[in-house]
């Protein structure tokens, strides 16, 4: 089901750009009202699945029109808290409603996203909401720490939120990826094997028709239950979509993994409902290292099980049978990464094109090394992130026809600073000193630091192979791109001057043949 936002903000222009905002995205807007008394007179009528509340409405106060507006309807309505800074007092009380998402008022990006999150079971947080939301709890709490220990279960549920679903109690499809690179970085270091198993109930639309969205809530909450009660503590079970759900497996081999996924498949049959009575479900199961060497291949080893088991009949288990090769990494970046890439794209659109290829090539040339699958995505996100400092440099520099002039070129050497300083509030160290150093030579004769051998970042030696491999490749103003195995020589010619030599190997073992690349804009050696 769509998702259908009902919007309660006293602010009648705040009101026209969120339900501008939410509409240019695709998400459905059944009403938008001034207070909590005008939610309840629309809310039958409108059927909203989602209600954004202002948390300074006046009159009903925001705690009270969630609490009245969930038992007006009678089935599972989540909620959006925004917030001003004005109002952050307020913010406390939502806590305690199970409000799935916290924003800032007026960050529209925010806004879709959490809404796109609450959708899909999971929670948010915003990065702006956050830091007063916590210092305004920590405020309360210290004054009251004597009296009063329910702020101290109020912190813990404010921290819980965006971890876990709502309605079934368990993690959710953001903890589900993060949890899953660290288990797989254990598996990995101490060479165990590691289990995923995805779930899917079995005709849950069948269920939403034909009873209503209330008595499917009450369906997830069991197999939620079911699913808790049949894993080992060890073991990590999150909803990660609307009926679906994912079991981190943690030191099970094959034999394993499928006991465990029947354990799961029985006790949901044996479930008796009052409404429905039973309910099915199908799971797929795949293991590390056997089916794939990273997450998110383990997952789509695991979906394709899944697949084959609904195909085979549904209410069974199936192993993925084959090997998964992909290194695609989950697109875990924040929503000022994001953002700067979007900002990036306005400014030099093909520039982004080469980022994102520079980071594919980045990610293989890591995996050829060995680095981790936490590495991985780390490396992936810094070489994405590389030329994000060109938005400092003038666009009258980079769209400049000829050669640059002594000073223009010194003004262009200056982007990596830029960029670190940019991403550095936003992102990991380790992420921002790669964007740094990207132009550094493994001789010490680059920029902007002029660093030498292993004081360049790892990363930032990576980087700077793929970077100019695929700037070799490119055509130029001045002219065409160099031919696949010319890059390579070049890369080769290059190895213990301008790169790192075991880099530069890593890329001559990967490549046996080339192709082509688009025009980029090209910056100085």
């Amino acid at each position: 089901m769509s998702s259908r936002i009902l919007i309660v903000d006293p602010d009648a222009t705040a009101r026209a750009v969120s339900e501008q905002a939410l509409t240019a995205a695709n998400i459905e807007v059944v009403g938008s009202v001034g207070s909590g008394e005008q939610a309840l007179a629309i809310a039958r009528t409108a059927q909203p699945t989602i209600a954004l509340i202002d948390v300074g409405v006046e009159g009903m106060t925001a705690d009270t029109t969630a609490r009245r507006l969930r038992d007006l309807l009678g089935y599972r309505l989540d909620v959006i808290a925004q917030m001003s800074f004005s109002h952050v007092d307020r913010v406390v009380e939502m806590v305690a409603t199970g409000t799935a998402a916290f924003i800032v008022k007026g960050k529209l990006d925010d806004l879709v996203a959490a809404v796109r999150a609450v959708s899909s079971g999971s929670g948010m947080l915003s990065t702006e909401a956050s830091r007063p939301l916590l210092e305004e709890i920590q405020r309360r709490y210290e004054a009251e720490m004597e009296r009063n220990h329910k702020l101290e279960a109020t912190v813990a549920r404010l921290e819980a939120v965006s971890i876990t679903d709502w309605l079934t109690g368990l993690k959710n499809h953001g903890f589900f990826w993060e949890r899953l690179v660290e288990e797989l970085e254990r598996a990995r270091r101490y060479d165990r094997p590691l289990a995923v198993i995805m779930a899917d109930i079995d005709d849950f639309k069948a269920v939403n028709d034909a009873y209503g969205h209330s008595v499917g809530d009450e369906v997830l909450r069991a197999v939620g239950g079911a699913i808790l009660s049949s894993v080992r503590e060890s073991d990590v079970p999150c909803r990660v979509g609307g009926e679906e759900f994912a079991l981190i497996i943690p030191e099970t081999d094959i034999d394993g993994a499928m006991r465990a996924a029947e354990r799961v498949r029985v006790a949901v049959s044996q479930l008796s409902l009052p409404t429905v009575g039973s309910v099915a479900i199908s799971l797929g199961v795949a293991v590390h290292p056997y089916h794939a060497a990273n997450g998110p291949a383990l997952v789509e080893a695991a979906d394709r099980a899944l697949y084959e088991a609904k195909h085979a009949g549904k209410n069974c288990t199936r192993l993925v049978g084959g090997d998964i090769s992909s290194i695609e990494l989950i697109g875990s970046m924040g929503p000022v990464v994001s953002a700067l890439l979007a900002a990036l794209g306005l400014k030099a659109p093909r520039l982004v094109s080469r980022s994102r290829r520079v980071a594919d090539l980045s990610v293989q040339l890591g995996l050829e090394m060995g680095l981790s699958v936490v590495d991985l995505e780390r490396l992936r996100v810094s070489a994405l992130l590389h030329d994000v400092g060109v938005l400092g440099v003038p666009e009258s520099i980079l769209m400049k026809p000829g050669r640059l002039t002594e000073a223009e070129t010194e003004a262009v050497r200056q982007h990596p600073v830029h960029g670190h300083n940019l991403v550095v509030d936003a992102t990991r160290p380790e992420i921002a000193s790669a964007v740094r150093a990207h132009h550094e030579r493994f001789d010490g004769t680059g920029y902007p630091d002029g660093l030498a051998g292993s004081r360049i970042p790892l990363f930032g030696r990576i980087t700077h192979v793929a970077d100019a491999f695929e700037a070799m490749k490119s055509d130029r103003p001045d002219r065409p791109g160099h031919s696949f195995d010319a890059a390579l020589a070049e890369i080769a010619s290059g190895s213990g001057t301008d790169f790192d030599p075991e880099v530069a190997a890593a890329l001559q073992r990967i490549y046996e043949e080339g192709s082509g690349g688009a025009e980029v804009i090209d910056f100085p050696a």
